[in-house]
This record gives structure tokens, sequence and C-alpha cells, in this order.
């Protein structure tokens, strides 16, 4: 289970870093694809099997998950490349600083700009609105 978010620095030759309690979930590499709202998804092989199998149904989540998806493992000094086509997705450069968070069962990896626009769109009462049965807890 991911969870937590952490910001890292994208090196000259597009490679990030995974935290550390991610990647020992991630014994096999991931696969990284194109994610909604300009993110991208980090799927552990298990999550991305299934996204495949309830992909088929639709051609639209073939041509805009699977299409752009790249299986991933470390370098040799446990970096990840991030591939020109999903550094333009997500709108990330080398040099950018990235915000890579989990959640749950898969993670996601934002500019920090825009992981800070959505974060600054999360307000109490959208939370509230969303989540109502969680504020009657007592």
């Amino acid at each position: 289970m991911f969870s937590g978010c952490f910001v890292y620095t994208v090196d000259d030759k597009n490679r990030i870093s995974i935290p550390a309690q991610f990647r020992k979930e991630l014994p096999d590499g991931f696969v990284i694809t194109k994610g909604p709202d300009g993110c991208l998804w980090v799927l552990p092989p298990d999550r991305w099997q299934i996204m495949l199998d309830r992909a088929s149904a639709s051609p639209a989540i073939q041509r805009f998950f699977l299409a752009s998806a790249c299986h991933c493992k470390p370098c040799a000094k446990g970096r990840y490349l991030l591939p020109d086509n999903l550094r333009r997705h997500a709108d990330i450069k080398p040099g950018d600083e990235v915000a890579i968070v989990g959640l749950l069962d898969r993670m996601e990896i934002w500019s920090a700009r825009r992981w800070d626009t959505v974060c600054s769109q999360l307000t109490s009462d959208r939370i509230r609105q969303e989540l109502p049965e969680f504020f009657e807890m007592r």
C-alpha cells in the first residue's frame, strides 16, 4: 500500500528517484502511464494486469492508458527514466520538482506546480461534501 507525498528533482537525464518504502513494494519494477488531470500513474504489475483486463471493453481507455504505458526498472543508481511522451503529458522537464504521491494501490507523479494547484482545490467544504460520514464520526 502506498501513502504519503514526496518531492524529488528530475535529473538532467530525465530520471527520478522513488521513495525507498515504495521501491520495497515494487521489486519487479512497475508500469508508468498517463493519468487523468495531467499526472502520471505508476502501477505495480498486479494493478497493471487489472487495468489490462478492464481496458479491453473500451478503445478510448486503451488509447489513453495502454498506448502510453512503459515498463520501468531502476537504472544502476536506482533511478527511473521518465519517457518523453509521459513527461510532456505531465509537463515535467529536467530540473523540475515532482511530487510522488502514494494513493493506496498506485502512485501518481505530478509536476510540483500542478500538484500544488490540485491541492489548493481540496477545500474543507469539498472534502465534507465528498466524505460527510467522516465528519459525523464521534
